[in-house]
């Protein structure tokens, strides 16, 4: 099941599944902080759009300047390209923003096939900050930084307009 496996990494889906009012809630929130430019969260569909696969979005954890890109996708549909596919287009809706300067991804260093994403997509490796953050189980775990900025985008990768 997908919860199981969010569980491992996403503190958030420690307590899911949410009730239908939590969900009204979180949605709302949502839309606040997008209308306010804070948070920018999408679903992932399937093609014919009758499935949602997962979801990513675009936080401001970081400074002013840089959105921070998270996503996850549904358990059965991992290993098949959508999560890339989906950052590849918030990386550069994000640095066409006339006010980002670049992007950040942080991986759990376990997480191998989430660590893959930020590399196939030409980002740099910044840093690995130790024990800066607690796994949803509540144990310590180093933290993964990959950067890109908008030069590197226009320069170093192959991104196209999706």
């Amino acid at each position: 099941m997908s919860l199981d496996h969010l569980r491992a990494w996403l503190p958030w889906a420690m307590s899911e599944p949410s009730s239908l009012q939590e969900t009204r809630e979180l949605i709302e929130q949502g839309n606040c902080k997008f209308t306010r430019g804070e948070d920018f969260m999408y679903a992932v569909f399937s093609e014919d759009e009758s499935e949602v696969f997962g979801g990513v979005g675009l936080h401001r954890r970081a400074e002013p300047q840089c959105f921070e890109i998270g996503y996850w996708i549904r358990s059965d549909q991992t290993g098949k390209g959508y999560a890339t596919e989906a950052v590849r287009f918030l990386v550069v809706t994000a640095l066409d923003l006339p006010y980002v300067e670049r992007v950040q991804i942080d991986c759990d260093p376990s997480n191998a096939a989430s660590c893959r994403i930020p590399e196939k997509l030409g980002f740099s490796f910044l840093e690995r900050r130790k024990n800066n953050k607690l796994t949803p189980q509540g144990k310590p775990r180093d933290t993964l930084v990959y950067e890109l900025t908008d030069a590197e985008a226009l320069a170093e990768t192959s991104m196209s307009r999706p």
